[in-house]
């Protein structure tokens, strides 16, 4: 493994000298084009502004370059044999946030105007450990109905697909609309891989289902077992051109279809969750990953190792 850990310029120092509320996190793997309109958008559209922005990039030398030149981005780079993945990166990067709260996004967000505020506002509210995400709007590329959290917007006649395509001054507008008018309702859940919270209860994610595949799902499972309360709220809205790591793994303008490497991980790691929970993962009326009572007695049972994700000593034979 080789890594770099470039700090930034002036920029980031004076936002640390200024105590910054948070600081934004996003893993990212080949999709340079998405990555540039998620920085865009943090740029343009935050409530807060000038907030450190701490990015985790693997075996991805495009994105790196692009990096290296960004004054106000830290990053981390790494070339890895076995690739560490979202949930591998995002425990890397977490490991340097110095501020009090953490905003985690994908690299094919687009935030809508003042997404964090409200984010804010919920995870400051309380000292208890509160994950707070927002509501999505994605494309419609594999033929949804819309679901409490997610709305799609059409294919043709819609926000856009692809990076090129994008109609960010629209969405927008709709965004502005949405979280003022909508009345989406709250609700409990961790919408993917992207909240905010306060660094110090973020739960590592296990390297067990490195590089991809049910690594948040267990994540969730853990965070729920130690008590923590979880809010999608309908007044924050973001845009998600979805799948860009998974279906269109390095073609940035084509739909590939699943990757072999979302595919493998899938398979295997399914049968790694089986052994360790004992049990397929099954998912309340809202898709949140639910704890079983069975689930619940493992994780009493063995919770020195599993709040960690060290699930050495049950799938060390896979």
């Amino acid at each position: 493994m080789t890594a770099e850990t470039p700090i930034g310029g002036k920029n980031v120092m004076n936002n640390f000298m200024n105590e910054p509320l948070f600081t934004w996190v996003i893993n990212t793997y080949k999709s340079t084009p998405y990555l540039r309109l998620a920085i865009e958008s943090i740029r343009e559209n935050a409530y807060y502004k000038n907030q450190p922005i701490l990015v985790y990039c693997e075996n991805d030398t495009e994105t790196r370059d692009w990096l290296a030149q960004q004054s106000d981005i830290q990053y981390i780079y790494e070339e890895n044999i076995v690739p560490v993945g979202i949930g591998g990166g995002v425990n890397k990067a977490i490991e340097r946030v110095k501020t009090e709260y953490f905003s985690l996004i994908h690299s094919d967000f687009y935030i809508s105007r003042n997404y964090d505020k409200p984010l804010f506002d919920l995870v400051s509210s309380t000292e208890k450990p509160l994950v707070a995400g927002a509501w999505r709007l994605e494309p419609n590329i594999f033929n949804n109905t819309d679901r409490i959290g997610t709305v799609f917007a059409p294919v043709e006649n819609g926000f856009g697909v692809y990076h090129h395509d994008f109609l960010k001054n629209e969405f927008l507008d709709w965004a502005d609309d949405f979280v003022k008018t909508s009345n989406a309702p709250d609700f409990r859940k961790v919408e993917g891989v992207s909240y905010m919270m306060r660094t110090k209860y973020f739960i590592n994610n296990s390297d067990a289902y490195r590089p991809t595949s049910y690594e948040d799902h267990d994540q969730s499972v853990r965070m729920q077992l130690e008590g923590y309360n979880f809010v999608v709220t309908g007044k924050a809205l973001t845009w998600h051109f979805g799948a860009r790591s998974s279906h269109f793994l390095g073609q940035h303008d084509k739909l590939t279809g699943t990757s072999d490497r979302q595919k493998q991980g899938e398979a295997r790691n399914y049968q790694k969750w089986l052994k360790i929970w004992g049990e397929p993962p099954s998912y309340d009326e809202v898709g949140f990953i639910k704890v079983s009572d069975n689930m619940r007695e493992i994780y009493n049972k063995n919770r020195d190792k599993y709040l960690t994700g060290d699930y050495s000593s049950v799938i060390n034979d896979m």
